[in-house]
């Protein structure tokens, strides 16, 4: 049975669509980083008792059965009412995971408050099915306590950790933060961190710059990262093993963790087809932004150094398989078929 939450920690520079790809192809709708804008009207249906359960926790279970009860003839208004309910609950889920959020928001404060109040297990339930939530990272002294609590003792939702080599991590935002303006998109360190890439004078001296600059976006996100590399029940993904034979990859490799994923999701059926690998014509436009090892073209012997000095502890070992059976409360999960 498949779970119905799951947490892709996906750090940046990784080629998060690879893997989004697949957790599109096993019925996970993609939240968060991960997020594309979806047509007026063509949004998800919420499931069954998703409607009355969220009015419920945001309104309170008397003004939920009036809404409900005036559906019929004022339908606008319950709709408006729902929405206003699932951007708080967003909210609130977002910034439980330790995410950054705009102090000011459109998002009615009461609404969010109330949110804020509901237990982490309950609020899990009022989440959309199958959602797929990425974030760039999931620090343990950002991460809500009781959300970390109720993994730990659970198993839900389940984690997922996607990374690529630091070096071609690097070398991947620093092509990014070189786009014009409107094509890097709206995260304020993007937006400050491109017109300083913007200033320098070619890739040697911004791979310096992503070598010794802290703030660098990504670097120390990673680094908070590392306890999901070594948690036996978080499902680690590696881009060089998603990217496929055409782009430095190999088929059994993908296999593997296509079946690491399979099994962390509890996807029901191993005949799901799952997209194909990428082709040799993918991203051939940027010079084979797939490409592993990429940073072998730019990284000189001082680069290096560099990198030995300052971020030896992001040459990040290889993936092993997920273990549920090692989380308290993961005999449980398994005995419900989860």
């Amino acid at each position: 049975m498949a779970v119905p939450q799951v947490i892709v920690a996906s750090l940046r520079g990784s080629g998060t669509p690879l893997l989004a790809e697949a957790t599109t192809a096993l019925g996970y709708t993609p939240y968060g980083t991960m997020s594309e804008p979806r047509p007026a009207g063509r949004g998800e249906s919420p499931g069954p008792g998703e409607v009355h359960g969220l009015l419920s926790a945001a309104y309170g279970s008397d003004r939920a059965a009036s809404l409900l009860r005036r559906q019929g003839g004022d339908r606008e208004h319950l709709e408006a009412a729902y929405q206003d309910s699932v951007s708080a609950l967003w909210r609130v889920w977002w910034t439980r995971l330790g995410q950054p959020v705009t102090a000011a928001s459109p998002v009615d404060p009461g609404l969010e408050d109330r949110l804020t109040r509901v237990p982490d297990a309950d609020l899990l339930r009022l989440l959309p099915a199958h959602g797929c939530w990425y974030v760039n990272s999931l620090d343990l002294q950002r991460t809500d306590a009781g959300l970390l609590r109720l993994w730990q003792a659970t198993g839900q939702p389940r984690i997922v950790l996607h990374h690529r080599d630091v070096r071609d991590r690097i070398i991947s935002q620093i092509r990014m933060l070189s786009r014009p303006a409107d094509r890097v998109g709206s995260m304020p360190e993007h937006l400050v961190y491109r017109d300083i890439v913007s200033a320098l004078p070619g890739m040697d001296a911004r791979i310096t710059l992503a070598l010794t600059d802290p703030g660098f976006p990504g670097m120390e996100e990673a680094r908070r990262c590392q306890w999901l590399l070594r948690h036996p029940a978080v499902c680690v993904i590696t881009h060089e093993e998603l990217v496929g034979p055409a782009h430095g990859g190999t088929a059994e490799a993908r296999r593997e963790a296509l079946a690491r994923l399979r099994n962390a999701t509890g996807a029901p059926s191993p005949t799901t087809p799952l997209p194909p690998p990428p082709s040799p014509a993918d991203h051939a436009q940027d010079g084979d932004g797939l490409a592993v090892g990429i940073w072998r073209t730019y990284f000189t012997p001082d680069h290096e150094r560099l990198l030995q000095e300052r971020h030896s502890d992001l040459l990040a070992p290889s993936p092993r398989p997920v273990s549920h059976g090692s989380v308290p409360g993961a005999e449980r999960l398994t005995a419900r078929g989860a």
